[in-house]
């Protein structure tokens, strides 16, 4: 497991090589740009890179934005990053026990930091994003996949995330991502033995959003899509809406696309 700490100062270095992790956070933006909202929660913000391309989509606009991460090394990084920056507001916390009142945003984008969720943990975590959004409020969450949950020992299950964690790496490595290669090869093990790193199924997160109060549960793929990368989009119920416990009927936010 990495040491986040000692990790922000390469973080970016490493896995802005990456061209789909860019890519990712680019489709991200784009939901998010194509919906109303002004408040905005970059959940696992790391070194600030989902908040730094939504402010420059969203130039102009009058948007605020709490960057919440669980190590000070990565806050310390993002806070300097948007120093300059009254929207910008960095607070220590994770996706347990967020520092924000309930209903207080409009948006809560995530990218590759809720895998690291223990399975125990997950019901709270989708509850606890489910109270910081307001009604009618967006969830976007990007994050690698299995596409098999089971025993560690499961021999289908660990043939999957070797599959996908070594494509990873040599498409790093094609696209000269050298050290992003490596990383993705060095947290290989505690990926298979869910060791800090709990992949689990795009089918395990839409019932955990679905029973903490979500619908209009939308999910798109992130070429290469053998790697398993998704992007969860998953609107919080409106008070006293048909479907209001994440059935398919809860209405969208104002400006959300048909």
């Amino acid at each position: 497991m990495a040491d986040w700490d000692d990790f922000s100062e390469d973080y970016d270095r490493v896995f802005l090589e990456n061209p789909q992790y860019v890519d990712t956070i680019e489709r991200m933006i784009s939901v998010a740009a194509e919906r109303d909202g002004v408040r905005v929660l970059d959940l696992g913000c790391g070194t600030g890179n989902v908040t730094a391309s939504l402010l420059r989509r969203l130039e102009g606009t009058p948007i605020s934005v709490v960057a919440v991460d669980p190590s000070a090394g990565m806050r310390k990084k993002c806070g300097g990053r948007f120093a300059s920056l009254g929207a910008v507001e960095v607070r220590e916390g994770d996706s347990l026990a967020i520092p924000a009142e309930d209903g207080g945003f409009d948006f809560v984008l995530s990218h590759l930091a809720l895998h690291h969720v223990p399975p125990e943990s997950r019901r709270d975590c989708a509850r606890e994003i489910a109270r910081v959004l307001a009604p009618g409020g967006t969830l976007v969450y990007a994050d690698m996949f299995c596409d098999v949950d089971g025993d560690i020992r499961d021999p289908v299950r660990v043939r999957d995330i070797v599959d996908k964690m070594v494509g990873v790496a040599l498409y790093c490595l094609d696209h000269g991502a050298f050290d992003m290669m490596q990383v993705m090869l060095s947290t290989l093990p505690a990926d298979i033995n869910s060791e800090g790193e709990y992949l689990t199924t795009v089918d395990a997160w839409r019932g955990l959003l679905a029973d903490s109060g979500f619908g209009g549960i939308e999910v798109t793929s992130v070429p290469p899509d053998e790697f398993g990368i998704r992007i969860i989009t998953a609107l919080k119920g409106l008070p006293g809406s048909i479907g209001g416990k994440g059935g398919p009927d809860v209405p969208a936010p104002p400006g959300a696309p048909d």
